[in-house]
């Protein structure tokens, strides 16, 4: 979304990140890579007492959706009602693709957002190589990853195709991650 709103010369106030601490090392070296490329204002955002606390306070969040959603969501929340205050015109934008057009209604309905790439008619997979095109590849992790979803390596969301991947690519973090809750979602 980013790379295709500044190929069209659309006006950027910032690129907002939330880091769960919990990301895939390919993931954190693509940000890096976009902080070096992308010469626009980087945000930073994390949970003002970090994931690990949160998970020693609730446990492993559920897979329909725990504290980890919630704290991801009040926190980008709390950074636009901040932002919004100084400058009322800024619209955020979030990468919903046309592909999850149902995702962006429910979001839409909750408070004022954009979404660029359904606007530009774009799927997940038009987007995925739009980027590789473009020579940001993800550090290959989309071609190992058989869901093509990519959110932090413990997430009770993934499936098990998912999960052993991550355990054949990443055996320490799931190491990490089994440490984190006793269990949480490596088990298979």
């Amino acid at each position: 979304m980013l790379l295709m709103m500044v190929e069209r010369q659309e006006r950027i106030h910032s690129i907002v990140y939330f880091d769960t601490e919990w990301e895939f090392p390919e993931i954190q070296e693509h940000i890096r890579k976009i902080e070096r490329d992308i010469d626009i204002p980087f945000v930073r955002v994390r949970h003002w007492a970090g994931f690990e606390f949160l998970l020693k306070r609730y446990g492993p969040p559920h897979p329909s959706g725990g504290w980890c959603t919630a704290a991801k969501r009040d926190v980008l929340v709390k950074y636009q009602r901040m932002v919004r205050k100084r400058n009322p015109d800024i619209v955020p934008c979030i990468g919903f693709t046309v592909d999850e057009k149902h995702r962006a209604k429910r979001m839409q309905e909750k408070w004022p957002v954009r979404y660029p790439l359904i606007e530009y008619g774009e799927t997940e997979e038009s987007c995925l190589q739009y980027c590789y095109d473009r020579g940001y590849d993800f550090g290959g992790i989309y071609d190992w990853m058989p869901s093509k979803r990519v959110s932090c390596y413990c997430c009770p969301k993934q499936s098990n195709a998912d999960r052993a991947a991550i355990r054949k690519h990443h055996p320490e973090l799931v190491s990490i991650a089994d440490a984190q809750s006793g269990q949480m979602a490596m088990e298979f």
